[in-house]
């Protein structure tokens, strides 16, 4: 099965939505393309793509790569829009472009290993996301390559990513709801729940964050305690929907089958 784009949206990579536009450091490739002709392009592509014509977005960022003189950023672009439009395949050739310029460019490692990851290449994607967030140290890339060991099964690495984005961004709710998932699935079902309850109960939390709290609580095989006190904001028939989905996966031999059938049910 093919994961979601990333980033994206599943009861655990919802996260991603956040958390896709990573921080620019000096010299990264994603710096503004100023008044350029391939920043005058990409901008004409970006307000292009806001009014749904993706075609012409795409062929227009396409051709802000290629202009004489165009920089790395340019394929930046590009690789973003690639991934947005649901074409990781040409994404990975646009981010591999950037990173033939700048080989240790930490966003275009991530956008890499995104794509990577969207096309079933999960160990080329997590080794191109855990170069990238190395670089990167922020909690989103962390988060990124978390979601991606997670669906590939490797809960007790995802865990640790995701503990790393925690410290570098205590308050960030999607990463703690990425960390509680993963606990939920590793059968941690203490740490799990003192997760999920602190990031449903912040004032901030969104209804994605309270059906993953029901999705916890299904992974565990506690269903009837989260009927019994649910959160508030969600119908009795979205719960029982959500329980009985997650009763399904929790039947799933390996823990990479229930990562990725997670990737169906949420967003």
């Amino acid at each position: 099965m093919r994961a979601n784009p990333v980033l994206m949206a599943i009861a655990m990579a919802v996260a991603l939505s956040g958390c896709a536009t990573l921080s620019d450091p000096e010299g990264s490739a994603g710096a503004d393309l100023g008044d350029s002709q391939s920043g005058r392009l990409a901008k004409l592509a970006s307000e292009v793509e806001e009014r749904g014509d993706t075609g012409t977005a795409i062929a227009l960022y396409e051709r802000a790569a290629t202009v004489p003189g165009a920089e790395p950023a340019a394929y930046m672009r590009l690789g973003e829009a690639y991934m947005r439009t649901g074409y990781p395949e040409q994404a990975v050739k646009a981010f591999r472009a950037v990173l033939t310029r700048k080989p240790n460019d930490g966003e275009a490692l991530i956008g890499l290993g995104s794509a990577l990851v969207e096309t079933g290449d999960f160990d080329a994607g997590i080794r191109s996301l855990g170069q990238g967030a190395a670089i990167l140290d922020t909690a989103s890339a962390y988060n990124r390559l978390g979601v991606a060991q997670t669906l590939a099964g490797r809960l007790d690495q995802a865990t640790a990513a995701y503990a790393t984005a925690l410290e570098l961004d205590p308050g960030d709710l999607d990463v703690k709801a990425n960390l509680a998932l993963a606990s939920a699935l590793t059968g941690n079902g203490q740490e799990a729940v003192k997760l999920m309850r602190q990031v449903a109960a912040a004032p901030d939390a969104q209804p994605r964050h309270k059906r993953n709290l029901i999705v916890v609580y299904g992974l565990l095989g506690r269903s009837e305690e989260i009927r019994a006190a649910p959160p508030s904001g969600l119908t009795s028939d979205e719960i029982a929907t959500l329980l009985a989905e997650v009763r399904s996966i929790r039947a799933m031999a390996s823990a990479q089958e229930k990562a990725r059938a997670l990737g169906a049910i949420a967003g």
